[in-house]
C-alpha cells in the first residue's frame, strides 16, 4: 500500500479497520486476569473528574426473632458503601518503518496490531493482578506465618495441594459469603508451577481431575474446575521470586558487579560462590515483602558458571532468540537462589471493579499516527486507554501463599 510523504494518519481507512480487528482479537485472548473484573460502563464524556463512585448497598443483618402481634416490627438502617475507582492513562507504542513494510515477507501491520494487542493484555494483567492480590487476608500453606518461611524445593508440605485449594475455595471464600459466578463457583489464576505442583498431589489423585471437570470452559486460559474453583492457569500469574525461605545448603547471596540489559544471556556477579549449572537465581530489583510487589524481578536459569560469569536463560525471555533477561538491571541488584513464592488469590465476579473512559472503552484504542518525518518512514502503532481498577469489598478476595517444587 502506497504511503504518503505527509499526513498524520497513513493507513486507509479500510486497512485501519482490519487493524483494530487484529488488536482487538488479540488483547482479548490473552486477557487473563482483566477479564474477572466486574466492568462497569464506559464514564461518559460529560463525567468529569478521574475519581468514580459506585455505591455498594450493605446486607441486614439476620432478624430470625419470632414477631410480637402487637409489637411493630424495628426497622434497620439501610446503610451503603462505595467502591472508588481512580481513573489513569495507559499506553505503548512501536514504530514500524517504510523500509521493514516494503521489504518483509510478512504482513507488518498485522503483526504490529498482534504485538500491540498482546501487550495491551499483559499491561491491563499486571495492573488487575496487584489489585486482585494485594490484600491484607492471607492464609500460608503448611501452617506457616510468614513468606520467607517457605521452601517448597525441600518441603513437599509447602507446595500447592488439593487440601489448601480446598482451605481457600470452602473454608475461606464460602464462608465469607463471597459472590459466586452463575454456575456457583469462585475462580483462582495460577502460575504453571503451581498447577504442576497441584498436578502431583497424589494423596489426592488429582490426576483423576477431568472426573470432577466440566466440559464447559468459561475464562480465558480455564485448565481445571475442582471443588467449585475454576482454575486459570498463566505465566501472568504473580510469583516472588526469590522471596521465601533461602536453601539448607548451598545458599547464593550476591549482587550483579555490571549493568543488565534486555536480552542479556550472561550476567556477571560480585560472587559466584555457590552457583551452579541447572537452578533458577532470582535477579531481585526489590525486595517484596507483603503488599510490596515488583514487577521486573526475574528468574534466570543458570547453564554455565565461569568464575563470576553465568550463561543461561530467562524463565519469560526478553528480546532476541536467546532467551536472554526480560528486564533490565542495574549494578547491584540483589540475585539469590532462594525459595519463591506463589500468590493463590480466590474471587468472584464482584471482587474488582474496573472503570474505563468512553473515550478509549474498556480495551483501550488503536493509535496510528504519523509520518512526521521529512520523507515519510516512520509510522508509528499504539494502544491509548483511560482505565481503573479498584477492590470492591475486601471481605471478597483471600489470597493462598505456596512454595514450588521447581523454585
Amino acid at each position: 500500500m502506497a504511503q504518503g510523504t505527509t499526513g498524520t494518519v497513513a493507513l486507509a481507512p479500510e486497512v485501519k479497520a482490519m487493524y483494530d480487528a487484529d488488536f482487538y482479537i488479540q488483547g482479548q485472548s490473552v486477557l487473563y486476569w482483566d477479564q474477572f473484573a466486574d466492568l462497569k460502563g464506559p464514564i461518559m464524556n460529560g463525567q468529569r473528574g478521574i475519581s468514580q463512585n459506585f455505591p455498594i448497598i450493605e446486607s441486614l443483618q439476620p432478624n430470625p426473632t419470632v414477631l410480637d402481634e402487637l409489637i411493630d416490627v424495628a426497622p434497620q438502617q439501610m446503610r451503603g458503601a462505595e467502591v472508588i475507582v481512580t481513573l489513569s492513562e495507559y499506553g505503548n507504542a512501536i514504530e514500524v518503518t517504510k523500509f521493514l513494510v516494503a521489504t518483509a515477507y510478512a504482513d507488518v501491520y498485522k503483526q504490529a496490531a498482534f504485538i500491540n494487542g498482546y501487550n495491551l493484555a499483559e499491561s491491563f494483567d499486571y495492573i488487575a493482578r496487584a489489585v486482585f492480590g494485594q490484600g491484607s487476608r492471607v492464609w500460608f500453606i503448611n501452617g506457616r506465618t510468614a513468606r520467607n518461611q517457605i521452601a517448597g524445593q525441600t518441603t513437599t508440605q509447602d507446595c500447592m495441594n488439593v487440601r489448601f485449594i480446598e482451605l481457600l475455595t470452602l473454608v475461606a471464600a464460602r464462608s465469607a459469603k463471597m459472590p459466586l459466578y452463575e454456575d456457583g463457583a469462585v475462580a483462582t489464576c495460577i502460575h504453571p508451577f503451581v498447577l504442576y505442583d497441584l498436578i502431583q498431589d497424589h494423596n489426592d489423585g488429582l490426576r483423576s481431575m477431568s472426573v470432577y471437570s466440566h466440559p464447559e470452559l468459561l475464562f480465558n486460559g480455564e485448565l481445571a474446575y475442582w471443588a467449585g474453583l475454576r482454575i486459570v492457569v498463566s505465566a501472568n500469574a504473580k510469583g516472588f521470586w526469590g522471596a521465601g525461605a533461602p536453601p539448607t545448603a548451598g545458599a547464593v547471596a550476591t549482587t550483579t558487579a555490571d549493568a543488565c540489559n534486555p536480552g542479556d544471556t550472561q550476567i556477571t556477579l560480585t560472587s559466584g560462590t555457590g552457583v551452579v549449572p541447572g537452578q533458577w537465581l532470582a535477579i531481585q530489583d526489590a525486595p517484596e515483602p507483603g503488599n510490596t510487589w515488583s514487577d521486573s524481578n526475574e528468574l534466570f536459569r543458570v547453564v554455565a558458571v565461569n568464575g563470576n560469569v553465568v550463561t543461561g536463560f530467562a524463565l519469560d525471555p526478553g528480546p532476541g532468540d536467546a532467551a536472554g533477561l526480560r528486564f533490565a538491571h542495574p549494578v547491584g541488584t540483589i540475585v539469590n537462589n532462594n525459595n519463591s513464592v506463589f500468590p493463590i488469590v480466590v474471587f468472584g465476579p464482584n471482587s474488582v471493579t474496573k472503570a474505563s473512559s468512553s473515550w478509549t472503552g474498556p480495551y483501550g484504542e488503536t493509535v496510528v499516527t504519523g509520518p512526521f518525518d521529512r520523507l515519510g518512514r516512520f509510522l508509528t502503532f499504539g494502544w491509548y486507554g483511560i482505565e481503573g481498577w479498584a477492590r470492591t469489598r475486601n471481605a471478597w478476595l483471600f489470597r493462598g501463599e505456596c512454595g514450588s517444587s521447581q523454585t
